[in-house]
Order: structure tokens, then sequence, then C-alpha cells
């Protein structure tokens, strides 16, 4: 692809791209939370109160942390069905005409993925935390969609941590594809979702 190819590619709205960028930036911080809060409160070595060595420290903080988590986690399920809805209404721009069929329909694929996990995740820890009658954030006892089943919490608290390293694994391919079509193709795929100018 020649660097300074000119052609006509439509860019994706302000409002589609905005919510891309929202969801990327808080995927980005749940995923690293997720891991050091579940370290923090299972792993990390601390002392009780008679002065013992315990994994798992359980203060503030680590409360604090959880329910960050859930709060980020709803955020971007309300996100992510929000960029659907819009989606469905206004439709998306047209391939780039200049992108092999083959590689528009992995691009495809990769896309549906990330929207499946991306609802999949958060609902998948909602579920478990319902089940764990883990709801509180911030003082605020969400309300419970189960009947209480520490048994069952934990075994799709399990399928939850499949579901974000997928996402961890999706997403990195996504950046991957970008870098790609930017640096190797040298198209204006990139261009749909970070329009350089008016096209």
């Amino acid at each position: 692809m020649d660097q300074h190819a000119q052609y006509d590619v439509q860019a994706y709205k302000p409002i589609a791209r905005g919510l891309h960028w929202w969801i990327a930036l808080l995927v980005i911080i749940q995923l690293p939370l997720g891991l050091y809060m579940t370290y923090r409160g299972n792993e990390m070595p601390g002392v009780n109160e008679k002065g013992e060595p315990v994994k798992g420290v359980w203060d503030a903080v680590t409360g604090n942390l959880y329910s960050s988590h859930k709060i980020i986690g709803l955020t971007i399920l309300l996100f992510v069905i929000l960029r659907l809805l819009y989606r469905f209404r206004q439709g998306v721009p047209r391939p780039d005409p200049s992108v092999p069929p083959a590689l528009t329909g992995a691009s495809h694929f990769v896309h549906w993925t990330l929207y499946v996990l991306l609802i999949a995740v958060p609902v998948l820890g909602y579920t478990a935390i319902s089940y764990g009658d883990y709801l509180e954030v911030f003082g605020i006892h969400l309300p419970a969609i189960t009947v209480k089943n520490e048994d069952r919490a934990k075994e799709i608290f399990e399928w939850h941590e499949t579901g974000a390293i997928l996402l961890l694994v999706f997403a990195l391919i996504h950046i991957a594809a970008a870098f790609y079509h930017r640096f190797v193709r040298k198209d204006r795929v990139v261009e749909r979702m970070i329009p350089k100018r008016s096209v």
C-alpha cells in the first residue's frame, strides 16, 4: 500500500469514537485493578488483629479497590450497550476499500468477539457478586439478582476471570491490527476511529 495513496474513507461519528475510547480507557484501568485487588485481598502478606501472619489484606484500601472495580465494570457494560444501540441505529462507515475481504472478515470477527466479551465479563462479575452477596459498593448495597450461593459464586468468578483473560487477548489482537494497518499496510483504517482530517 502506497503511504500517500488517496481514496475516500468514512470515519466513525464523534459519539461512536468517544464511546470507543472511553471503553478502551476503562478496560485499561480495569484489568490491572482486578489483578491487584484480588492479590491484595487473597495473597498479599499481612497480619491479623493478633499479630499473626495471614495471606490477604482486607482493609479500607482493599474495599475501595473492589468497589471501584464493580463501578467501572458496570460503567463499561453501560457504555458498550450504548455503543451497540448507537451502532444499530446509526450504522457504521463503509470498510476501507483497500483492505482485502479476508482481513475485513477477520476484523469483524475480532470486533464482535470483543463486544460479546465486554458484555459477558461484567455480567458474569455481577452475577458472581450477587451469588456471594458481595454487593456493597462504597457503602451502597446493589440489588441482588440471585439467591446467595457461595460455591456458585466461586465457579462464576472463575468464568469471569477466564473471560477477562480472553478480553485481554482479543484487545491485544485489536491493537496489533491497528499497528499493522497504520505502519505495515499504511492504509487509512485507523483514520476511521482517529480521523486526522475530514474525509
